[in-house]
């Protein structure tokens, strides 16, 4: 494991998170071994529990939006963004859902460190294209006399990203499932 790594990092994050009873346990061969094997799952978790976040805080700035059309009474407008918000929770339930992490891959599997490696790198792969779906939401600042054909395009513009991550948390069980 190459200590750049995305997944020697969220190790290192949940080694310092244990503290010193994890190194104290760590030092035993068998406990070691548990815990080595532990600490890919807790660094799965941190990863997950990191994209889910970046995931939720794309919902205010689309409420925002909405907020602006009410407040303009733009009735036109008004619900125009509600398909990206349903369609932002049931991404950040998929990642949070015990089907998406390694648990979800099948308890039977015994991963490999490269196809953990592989994983975690998939995952900081989605975690920045979370972070530009973030600098993409707060980037339109609609005018008041905005057309409506210019909010449908950029929704759909953004539903199409959506739809990209979403195929993208779909195809991460290939990686581990060498397809």
């Amino acid at each position: 494991m190459t200590s750049n790594s995305p997944i020697s990092q969220y190790v290192s994050r949940f080694k310092a998170e244990k503290g010193k009873i994890l190194s104290f346990l760590s030092a035993f061969p068998f406990y070691g071994e548990v815990l080595k094997n532990h600490q890919y799952y807790e660094a799965d978790r941190i990863s997950r529990n990191e994209l889910s976040k970046k995931l939720d805080s794309l919902k205010e700035p689309i409420r925002r939006i909405e907020e602006n059309f009410v407040r303009e009474r733009r009735m036109d407008l008004i619900g125009s963004t509600e398909v990206l918000l349903s369609i932002l929770e049931r991404l950040k339930n998929e990642i949070i859902g015990a089907s998406y992490g390694l648990n979800g891959l099948g308890t039977g599997f015994k991963a490999t460190e490269s196809e953990l490696e592989a994983l975690a790198e998939w995952d900081y792969s989605l975690i920045h294209h979370a972070e530009e779906l973030s600098t993409k939401v707060k980037s339109p600042d609609f005018p008041p006399e905005v057309s409506v054909d210019t909010v449908r395009n950029w929704v759909s513009s953004f539903r199409s990203e959506l739809d990209e991550f979403d195929s993208a948390l779909k195809s991460r069980k290939d990686v581990f499932l060498k397809r």
